[in-house]
Order: structure tokens, then C-alpha cells, then sequence
């Protein structure tokens, strides 16, 4: 999980979270929104299809009283690489869903998934 500043990268993020909700982003499959009892509201896409051959997604949580951090996840079920430190980068250790939520990320996937600076 990172936390994001949703104005970072030129509102990237922002723009992200202001689409609507029953629309996934281009390359996601899927999109499901909820809101948990303690307020924290959270946008799920679906980084692959029935064609790949693990699950991943990213998630967007947006905690009460805070609108302007977000948390960002990227969930996997890709084994890790071969050969690859347990704690280098997650771009490193699971390169193929990188790929994919790179594409969706856009300016801010150096911040999530290579642990760049904002």
C-alpha cells in the first residue's frame, strides 16, 4: 500500500477516482466500488481477464475525513520471479501484473510500483 496525494503527477489519480463508478478503466475487466462501515470508500479494477493465468487488481481507498491521500494496492496472485529478493521492488517481483497496472496507472506507477518519490 502507498499513499498517494491525488493531485500528484498532474491530477492523475484524481481524475482516476472522479470517472464513473460502473466504468473500468481501458485494459481492466472489471470495476466494483463499495464503501466499508467505518466510512473507508474503495474502488476495485480488475487487471486481468479469464485468459490470464493469475488474478490481479488494484485498489483505491479513500479514508473518511481524508480526500486528498489515497491509498493505492496492487493485489496479485503471480508467483514472484525467480531469483528476485523478497524485498526488491514490486515491478521486480511480479513483472507481468506490473505490466498491467502500469498501463493503468500511468504517471503515478513509479510512485506505486517502483517505490519512486512523488
Amino acid at each position: 500500500m502507498v499513499a498517494v496525494d491525488r493531485s500528484e503527477r498532474g491530477g492523475h489519480l484524481d481524475r482516476m477516482l472522479t470517472r464513473p463508478p460502473h466504468t473500468p478503466f481501458d485494459d481492466c475487466s472489471h470495476v466494483m466500488d463499495y464503501e466499508a462501515v467505518d466510512g473507508l470508500c474503495v474502488r476495485l479494477h480488475v487487471l486481468t481477464s479469464s485468459d490470464d493465468p493469475f488474478i490481479a487488481y488494484i485498489a483505491l481507498g479513500t479514508p473518511p475525513g481524508d480526500n486528498q491521500d489515497v491509498s493505492v494496492t496492487v493485489y496479485t496472485t503471480e508467483a514472484s520471479a525467480a531469483g528476485v529478493a523478497h524485498d526488491a521492488p514490486f515491478a521486480q517481483r511480479f513483472p507481468l501484473t506490473a505490466g498491467k497496472a502500469r498501463r493503468v496507472l500511468g504517471p503515478i506507477a513509479p510512485i506505486v510500483l517502483d517505490g519512486q518519490a512523488p
